[in-house]
């Protein structure tokens, strides 16, 4: 089904609501299951941007592995238990708002069916801003509907597709970090930043650049909105105890994540945005 010159949406063999859209810049495929984005290739080189898991669970019952997933309200696990880690917006539907569709460059808006959920008490509208062009920008935007003030965390948990983890190396973070494999320890940003292991760490910096290279492609992520830096690998170790993911295939990917860690409050009738954009 055609929706603009450039966006057009179809029904996966499995269930999903897909939308393509094809412009003179770039590719790109979005799931309306979760918001997400499952695919970005600048025409400039035809490189793939990111990451999707051969494995990915793409029939509507659990959250897509790869891609870019949306957390909100909260990030990594809650403090109640029994709630799904990174919140419920990854698992809902979304809704295309609006649509400007011009040749190099094509913006969607789109918003999940409700923004309330078990585990945040907030009245919040969220909204996710998708311009697809030579650079694809996403921005994650949360307006206070309320008549109180509420607090969130988020991220854009961006899966980046690498050939071979133990070629690649990251600039443009310093700092320390907290070491969620070493129990949460505070620890310098190595230099030169390389994968050498199973790796979950929270950079405490707001680089507003982050340069991703590995020994095929160089990518600049930019980010705006965040208090820190994400980064992710999972390992020989926890890739293969993932039902969702081949073993072997935590060598392709690594996560760089725009993300809002440390809380965020916001008052009645303000609005936060949190973006990266990916060159």
């Amino acid at each position: 089904m055609k929706l603009s010159a450039h966006v057009s949406q179809r029904t996966s063999d499995k269930g999903l609501e897909l939308v393509n859209v094809d412009n003179q810049s770039a590719t790109a495929v979005l799931s309306l299951y979760g918001g997400h984005m499952l695919s970005f290739i600048p025409k400039k080189d035809n490189l793939e941007r990111l990451w999707l898991s051969p494995e990915a669970i793409m029939d509507g019952t659990k959250a897509i592995r790869g891609g870019i997933p949306v957390c909100w309200p909260w990030f990594a696990a809650h403090q109640q238990p029994g709630l799904p880690a990174h919140g419920y917006l990854r698992t809902q539907p979304w809704n295309i708002v609006h649509i400007n569709d011009a040749s190099d460059c094509t913006e969607l808006v789109l918003q999940p069916v409700q923004s309330t959920g078990k585990g945040f008490e907030g009245d919040a509208e969220v909204s996710l801003v998708i311009h697809v062009g030579e650079q694809l920008s996403i921005s994650l935007v949360t307006r206070n509907t309320g008549h109180s003030a509420f607090e969130f965390r988020a991220a854009l948990h961006s899966y980046f597709k690498v050939s071979d983890i133990s070629q690649v190396q990251i600039q443009g973070l310093s700092g320390q970090y907290i070491d969620k494999v070493q129990q949460n320890s505070l620890l310098p940003t190595p230099s030169p930043y390389n994968i050498l292991a199973e790796t979950d760490r929270i950079h405490l910096c707001t680089a507003d650049k982050v340069v991703l290279e590995d020994n095929v492609q160089q990518m600049a992520i930019g980010s705006s909105g965040h208090d820190s830096i994400v980064v992710w690998n999972p390992g020989l170790q926890k890739a293969a105890e993932m039902a969702d993911m081949p073993e072997q295939e935590y060598q392709h990917m690594l996560c760089i994540e725009t993300a809002v860690t440390r809380g965020k409050t916001l008052q009645a009738g303000e609005t936060h945005t949190l973006t990266q954009r990916i060159g």
